[in-house]
């Protein structure tokens, strides 16, 4: 196995090949991190389970925080757009942006601790790679919140909004997946949360 020195920037995933490598590696991380947790996953079998060389993988992710992290940052990435609250055109903004946010971070919480080994595995590895002081924050769940909205030009209300709505949930899944609280509470808790958090939009609106 190579010698991993200090973490260092992942790598980037261009053409059609590498992001099809990029996939095949976080779909493996993904069955192997619910299969056997974070801790017991090794990068080495990563690597054979998605048909890659070592050395490749840890061009991609530098560590398995790296890896971790990334999956979730895809699987947010991934989900389905709301259909409550939707906008009635494409491209509108939605009539309830309220609840347009809750249901989609409500679906959010309840796909992550469908599988729980692997949510814990994917929070752990954000708050290891954000206590790092030159990490930046990953902008996927935001932009996410705010086009969910329909927030096209947001303010620094909106963001911190956003931002206090997204520290919520990560908090709520983290006692779900630590065993203090079961899935559906913490499904109920992120939608509440939402509510409470985002009701200035509905004064606003």
């Amino acid at each position: 196995m190579p010698r991993i020195g200090t973490p260092r920037e992942p790598g980037y995933a261009s053409t059609p090949r590498q992001l099809a490598r990029n996939a095949a590696i976080l779909d493996a991380a993904r069955r192997l991190g619910e299969r056997h947790g974070l801790e017991r996953v090794q990068m080495s079998d990563v690597a054979a389970h998605a048909g890659v060389a070592l050395g490749t993988l840890y061009r991609y992710y530098p560590s398995k925080h790296h890896l971790f992290a990334a999956a979730l940052t895809s699987s947010i990435a991934a989900l389905p757009e709301p259909t409550a609250g939707s906008a009635d055109s494409v491209g509108a903004a939605p009539a309830d942006p309220v609840a347009a946010v809750r249901d989609f971070l409500g679906t959010a919480a309840g796909n992550l601790l469908a599988e729980p080994q692997l949510a814990r595995a994917m929070l752990v590895s954000v708050n290891v790679i954000r206590s790092a002081a030159d990490t930046p924050a990953d902008p996927v769940m935001p932009q996410r919140i705010l086009s969910i909205a329909g927030i096209d030009a947001p303010s620094e209300e909106d963001r911190r909004l956003v931002r206090m709505v997204e520290q919520c949930m990560y908090g709520i899944l983290t006692w779900a997946t630590a065993g203090q609280l079961d899935a559906a509470a913490a499904v109920a808790d992120v939608r509440y949360a939402c509510e409470l958090l985002l009701a200035p939009w509905r004064i606003q609106g």
